[in-house]
C-alpha cells in the first residue's frame, strides 16, 4: 500500500520516516520535561500551515500567549496563521484553570476536568487536517488505566476516522503501562529523552522511533540538539564515529 506522508517539519526526520508522518494517522510523542515534545509538534504545525493545511492544537498544560511566545523564540510566528484562520487553538488550559478554579471555591475534586476531551476532539471541524494535542498528560493522571484506554482509543479513532493527522504528546509515567497502552493503540510513536555522553559528561538529546507503521524505520536512535532555529537532528553513530576517527588522528 503506498502511504501518503505530511512533512513533519525537520527535513532529516522527512529522512527517517520515508517522507513524513503516514497522512491521516495518530502519533505518539513521548518524552520527560525538557525533552523537546513541543518543539517537535512546533515544527510540524508550522510546516502544515505553511503548506496551507488548516490545523488544530489544543493545549492542556500552557496558555495560548505562552505557546506563541515559545514559538517565536524558535522563530515561528503563529500569529498570522491565527488572523487568516490556517490555525486554530482550543484554550483547554485556560478552561481547565477555571473549572479548578471554581471546584476548589466548591469543595469538589478535580478529575471531571477532563473528562469533556472526548467531547472537543468530536468538535473538531471537518476541514481540520492536522491536529495535535500537548498533552495528554492530564487525561492520564485522572483516569485509571482502563478509563485511559478508552479515551485514548476513542480520540485516536475520531481522529483517524476524520482522516486527520494527529500527533498526542504525552510524558513518562513511573509505571509507565498508560504510556504502552497508547503506544499500541496509536499508528506511530516517537520516543525523547535524554542521556549523558560518557566521553565528555554532557547532556545529549536522543531520538528513538520504535514504531511506524507502513514506514521502514531503521530502529537506531539519533541524537538532536536544540537550537535558536528550533530541532537539529544528527545521526548518533555517525557522530560517534567522527570522534572516534578525530581521537585516533591526534594519537
Amino acid at each position: 500500500m503506498n502511504v501518503q506522508r505530511v512533512a513533519t517539519g525537520i527535513s532529516e526526520l522527512d529522512s527517517l520516516l520515508e517522507g513524513g508522518y503516514p497522512k491521516g494517522h495518530g502519533m505518539l510523542v513521548s518524552g520527560p520535561p525538557g525533552a523537546g515534545k513541543t518543539i517537535l509538534a512546533t515544527h510540524f504545525l508550522h510546516q502544515s500551515c505553511k503548506d496551507g493545511k488548516k490545523c488544530m492544537l489544543m493545549l492542556t498544560h500552557v496558555n495560548v500567549e505562552s505557546f506563541l511566545e515559545q514559538a517565536e523564540n524558535i522563530g515561528f510566528d503563529f500569529r498570522r496563521c491565527l488572523e487568516n484562520g490556517t490555525l486554530l487553538i482550543t484554550k483547554s488550559f485556560e478552561v481547565r484553570t477555571n473549572k479548578i478554579q471554581n471546584a476548589s471555591r466548591l469543595g469538589s475534586g478535580i478529575g471531571f476536568v477532563e473528562k469533556d476531551c472526548v467531547e472537543n476532539v468530536q468538535e473538531i471541524p471537518d476541514d481540520i487536517e492536522v491536529v495535535v494535542i500537548d498533552n495528554l498528560d492530564m487525561l492520564s493522571l485522572y483516569h485509571n488505566v482502563e478509563e485511559f484506554a478508552d479515551k485514548f482509543f476513542t480520540i485516536n479513532d475520531l481522529l483517524s476516522t476524520k482522516r486527520c493527522t494527529s500527533l498526542f504528546l504525552i510524558g513518562q509515567e513511573e509505571s509507565g503501562i498508560k504510556h504502552s497502552i497508547a503506544e499500541h493503540i496509536a499508528f506511530g510513536s516517537l520516543m525523547l529523552y535524554t542521556n549523558r555522553d560518557e566521553r565528555t559528561g554532557k547532556g545529549i538529546r536522543q531520538l528513538y522511533i520504535p514504531k511506524m507503521r507502513c514506514t521502514n524505520i531503521s530502529l537506531e536512535p539519533v541524537s538532536f540538539r536544540i537550537t535558536p532555529a528550533g530541532i537539529k537532528i544528527e545521526n548518533i553513530f555517525q557522530r560517534d564515529e567522527i570522534l572516534r576517527d578525530a581521537l585516533e588522528s591526534a594519537v
